[in-house]
């Protein structure tokens, strides 16, 4: 079986933004006093402040003079690796510590005389769910849920389902510092936060359609990478992103920050340009409970209504070597019902904290369907979800079937904020990549009346691969041969004629964490030395 393309990348770069005050999307001054209302900032103001145990402080501003009680919420409480199910506050980090979603962040905001609600934390680096909780008589609200409204990012019209079911979500995004001395942390600031240059910056839109139920007033999430070109003559490669069960299609937008993790790693040539489409997977009307997200019916929607939609009205592949699946949670589930039902319609699945559930004969069929083309299974969960033995076992079980699978865990809950770290890793070092690159040669040459064949193979990928010759007079195999060196040996075939043929090269390596093996077939001449 043919094995995912793998591409050389370019060396990671970590971008790190100090010195600077970081809006939702955008760099902006720390406001000077609540109490002076014209230089108040509405959502997120982040400061550099040494006093800080992260380097930074974020100050939140919510303005509602009717709120009669407003609180900061979110996925804020930490949990340190290797100290149990202890939660922390923000100002108790600590390196080694992350923030996890699980247990609600709340803390109470204090109102000025214009009414200003504000709070202030420190937060570790990386994109961060929040929201918040508003009681506001005049608007009945009651404890409702809110995103922050001095939010940029697009929103779908009218109530998605986390409007229905007061269950937002929004992000802040905070620099890394060096005081934070976490490689971990540091990457995902060069990946989580907007990129610096914004013309580099794709666009996220929602566009309204009729799911295969025939409901009206459903959205899919767009992202379209920067400078994209609705004429170019190779059709964008294409990201399917679905949601967990109480998610929506906003989710893989914000909080995740697909947007901000591709506009990043396109900028850095670490990715192709890519489409991302998002979708919600509620199709039962208001209904808030699991019987609402349909498996079947999800993967039906997906391949039956979505897809010729976005390929109609976007240049976008139709190819499935160009399409990916991707989950989180109930997401990540759904991935069987896909792979069931359409095992050839995409080439790479990402299984992000959810696993699809499938018997060994299921396996075998899926298996038998790919055949020959490429087919490329990651999964992952958060440390704090627990143990990674599900996924290994479903990543067994494709690999025993010659499907290679890949599997990784990051420091993190059952939150977006995961979902985020397991989408960078899956598009940064397994989307779209080439195949090993294998070609060879075969010469001959007549050593005292009888054939020798030599069989020269050079290693043209980014890493050290092992190499086997097969023929007809035996076989070769080297290890760790290194970038850019050649594999050579010479076959005696004890004749003095020998008839056409064929000789058989295998390569293999790790890249990327990922065992990668592809095969090629030399043919030669006969060959005659009378």
């Amino acid at each position: 079986m043919k094995k995912p393309r793998r591409r050389r990348t370019a060396s990671r770069a970590v971008a790190v933004l100090t010195g600077m005050a970081l809006g939702l999307s955008a760099l902006v001054a720390a406001p000077a006093a609540l109490a002076d209302d014209a230089d108040v900032v509405q959502g997120p103001t982040l400061v550099e402040d040494p006093n800080s145990p992260t380097g930074y402080t974020v100050t939140f501003v919510y303005n509602n003079p009717d709120a009669t009680q407003v609180r900061l919420a979110g996925d804020l409480t930490l949990r340190g690796i290797g100290e149990g199910t202890t939660r922390f506050q923000p100002e108790e980090w600590q390196t080694g510590r992350y923030h996890a979603g699980g247990t609600e962040f709340l803390r109470d905001m204090t109102k000025d005389a214009d009414g200003n609600w504000s709070v202030s934390v420190p937060l570790h680096a990386g994109g961060l769910s929040y929201w918040y909780r508003v009681w506001d008589p005049t608007q009945e609200w009651v404890n409702k849920r809110i995103w922050d409204p001095a939010s940029d990012k697009p929103r779908p019209a009218g109530d998605s389902f986390r409007v229905r079911n007061n269950d937002v979500l929004d992000a802040v995004y905070v620099p890394y510092a060096e005081k934070q001395n976490d490689p971990l942390l540091a990457s995902r600031a060069a990946y989580e936060l907007p990129v610096a240059d914004e013309s580099q910056r794709g666009s996220l839109s929602y566009i309204e359609y009729t799911t295969i139920l025939g409901d009206d007033g459903h959205y899919l999430g767009v992202y379209l990478p920067a400078g994209y070109d609705p004429n170019r003559a190779e059709p964008y490669k294409v990201a399917y992103l679905a949601h967990g069960i109480f998610g929506d299609e906003t989710d893989f937008m914000v909080p995740v920050g697909v947007p901000n993790i591709l506009d990043n790693m396109t900028a850095k040539r670490e990715i192709e340009p890519t489409v991302v489409v998002t979708m919600g997977n509620h199709f039962t009307g208001t209904s808030l409970g699991f019987a609402s997200y349909n498996q079947t019916n999800a993967a039906n929607n997906l391949v039956q209504t979505i897809l010729p939609l976005i390929e109609n009205q976007y240049n976008v592949s139709d190819k499935r070597e160009d399409r990916a699946y991707a989950g989180f949670s109930y997401g990540g589930m759904t991935s069987a019902h896909v792979l069931r039902g359409y095992p050839t319609t995409f080439s790479y699945f990402g299984l992000f904290s959810g696993n699809p559930s499938l018997t060994a004969a299921e396996y075998d069929t899926i298996a038998a369907a790919v055949g020959d083309e490429d087919l490329f299974v990651f999964g992952g969960n958060g440390v704090f979800e627990g143990s990674l033995a599900a996924t290994d076992a479903v990543a067994n079980n494709f690999r025993s079937r010659g499907i290679p699978a890949v599997t990784t865990q990051v420091p993190g809950a059952h939150d977006g904020m995961t979902a985020a770290q397991l989408f960078t890793i899956f598009a940064k070092n397994y989307l779209w990549q080439d195949p090993l690159e294998v070609s060879a040669s075969v010469s001959h040459r007549c050593i005292a009346g009888k054939v020798f064949l030599t069989v020269t193979a050079p290693n043209a990928n980014d890493g050290a691969v092992d190499v086997q010759f097969t023929t007809p007079y035996g076989t070769k195999s080297f290890a760790g041969v290194t970038a850019g060196k050649n594999s050579f040996h010479g076959f005696t075939t004890r004749a003095t004629a020998v008839p056409s043929g064929t000789v058989t090269v295998t390569a293999s390596g790790t890249f990327h964490g990922a065992a990668l093996s592809e095969t090629i077939e030399v043919p030669y001449a006969a060959v005659s030395c009378n």
